[in-house]
């Protein structure tokens, strides 16, 4: 409870239990200096009683004594009659009498005395003699004082039966005198167990404040180090470990006070460096990767534009033999025709002859007009016309190009699917952009087997159109991506090909504005073609394209 309050609130704490503490230790102190100081008033009273209650018990005894001597003188009156006159036994009686009287008067000015010390002490109850047993016991001895006095005022003449009736009240003062003083010797004597007890009571008092305050003070020592000091402690070095470098370190107290939204702060200050670091090491990478991918775009249309400034010659030089021997093959060709026509045995040449000339003619004409068709993709390679784009539907584009390829006849076994979301409206030459995705489409099936699949994804976001061509062929290794939109190179699985389809294929994206990323797991995983292209085209991406065609 008291772990998520605030700083204020524990020092608070802390400040009233350090404050019972001393109050705690400051109780046990006064109070035990009151019970000595009591206890020293009660020795000091008693000392000063004690006399007076010794005096009264010794003045009785003298009025009992003097009472007791005038009887017997006074039973002795005849004898006294008959000793001469001026004898010193004479006065013996009036002696004695003088002797009870002085006696009478001190008791009653002690008594009045000690009644005074009495009356005059607290009413707190003494430590050693009971003030109520006290009170009632010199009451009852003043009571028999004033009997006695009652007794004497009332007699005038002393006689025989004046002495007997007095000492009998004699005998009660002095009983009552002997009572008081027995009640304060034995409370005297018993104050010796009742003040162990007491002194044990208040010692055992004294060790229970002393532990009480022992044990606040470790409860408070421990409170202060778990809510206060150990927090500090652990702020300051996740402080330091931050500072450190561990930016994935966070700052945990629980404590929910200062300390701990002191902590969620450097906690949030934390996250958000934490973040925009990591966003300028992903604006770095990014811009490091785009560097490489225009590095690798320019070194490829330098090769590329070097390629095709040497393949223009070449087509260029062997265009025109290569059209001798396709049309002599052909010309050679119609008179071999005319030679059909003609009777066998009136043929100059037999018929096996014959057949395999026709054969032969026929196989060139074919290679010629291979080897024409290779030199007009090299000519179409090095001098790609102006893009001419018009708003044209990549969906509707694709599904005749799928349509197209699915009724050949070597591709009739092979699943092609196609995955579209609506009409995708993007400004290109749909020409050339069917041609690129005649290309995609036409190797993924010749990577595949029999069996196989290839995908076709057409889709669009809010800032470019995609297509993709997926497959689950032989897949491309990491080298095989790295080369495979250099001219002339090819990994099909029969030989063929020339190596230009893809070249041209990125040359007319780049024309275009757009990428051509390919993607693969490895050989056997079969691969992916990722093909993304502006909606319109920009300012930079017509510039680019004159700059490519200029330097092809």
């Amino acid at each position: 409870m008291l772990k998520r309050r605030s700083i204020r609130t524990k020092l608070i704490v802390a400040l009233t239990l350090l404050s019972a503490i001393v109050l705690l230790l400051a109780f046990s102190g006064f109070w035990g200096l009151n019970r000595y100081r009591r206890l020293a008033d009660a020795v000091s009273q008693r000392a000063m009683e004690i006399p007076y209650v010794n005096d009264l018990n010794r003045y009785a005894l003298a009025m009992r004594e003097s009472n007791l001597r005038s009887s017997e003188l006074h039973s002795s009156e005849g004898m006294i009659h008959q000793l001469p006159l001026g004898d010193p036994l004479i006065n013996f009686e009036k002696f004695e009498m003088d002797q009870f009287n002085h006696a009478s008067l001190e008791f009653q000015l002690i008594l009045d005395r000690y009644q005074a010390t009495v009356d005059s002490r607290t009413q707190e109850r003494s430590l050693l003699v009971d003030n109520e047993r006290q009170h009632k016991s010199l009451v009852d001895v003043r009571s028999a004082y004033e009997a006695l006095e009652a007794f004497r005022r009332q007699r005038t003449a002393i006689d025989g039966y004046t002495h007997g009736n007095l000492g009998v009240y004699l005998d009660n003062l002095v009983d009552e005198t002997d009572k008081h003083l027995a009640m304060i010797h034995g409370s005297m004597a018993d104050v010796s167990d009742d003040v162990r007890g007491q002194y044990r009571t208040w010692t055992a008092m004294a060790w229970f404040c002393t532990i009480t305050a022992i044990a606040i003070m470790a409860v408070l020592l421990w409170s202060l180090n778990s809510l206060v000091v150990k927090p500090f402690r652990t702020l300051l070095d996740g402080s330091r470990l931050v500072a450190g470098g561990q930016f994935d370190h966070r700052i945990d107290l629980g404590t929910g006070d200062e300390l701990s939204e002191l902590a969620e702060a450097m906690n949030e200050m934390t996250d958000r460096f934490q973040n925009a670091f990591a966003t300028v090491n992903s604006w770095c990478n990014n811009l490091d990767r785009q560097v490489q991918e225009r590095t690798r775009e320019v070194i490829q249309n330098e090769q590329l534009a070097s390629v095709g400034f040497l393949a223009a010659g070449v087509a260029h030089e062997i265009n025109n033999p290569l059209a001798t021997i396709a049309w002599s093959s052909e010309a050679l060709q119609s008179r071999v025709g005319e030679l059909a026509g003609v009777a066998s045995n009136q043929r100059l040449v037999d018929d096996e002859l014959f057949d395999a000339l026709t054969t032969n003619l026929k196989r060139i004409e074919d290679e010629a007009y291979r080897c024409k068709g290779i030199t007009e993709k090299l000519l179409d390679f090095s001098r790609l016309n102006e893009v001419r784009r018009a708003p044209t539907d990549l969906s509707e584009l694709v599904q005749d190009v799928v349509a197209m390829v699915g009724t050949v006849g070597k591709f009739r076994c092979k699943a092609i699917r196609t995955k579209i979301d609506g009409a995708v409206i993007a400004e290109v030459n749909p020409q050339e952009i069917r041609q690129v995705v005649l290309n995609l489409v036409t190797n993924a099936l010749e990577s595949v087997d029999h069996d196989g699949a290839v995908d076709v994804i057409v889709r669009g976001d809010d800032q470019k159109a995609s297509i993709i061509v997926e497959d689950n062929g032989c897949g491309m290794s990491q080298e095989v991506i790295q080369h495979l939109f250099e001219p002339f190179f090819t990994r099909r699985r029969d030989g063929t090909g020339t190596g230009l389809g893809l070249s041209i294929t990125y040359r007319i994206i780049s024309q275009h504005g757009g990428s051509l990323v390919p993607f693969s797991e490895g050989e056997g995983l079969g691969s992916r073609m990722e093909l993304s292209l502006p909606y319109q085209p920009s300012d930079g991406d017509i510039s680019s394209s004159s700059r490519i065609l200029q330097a092809a």
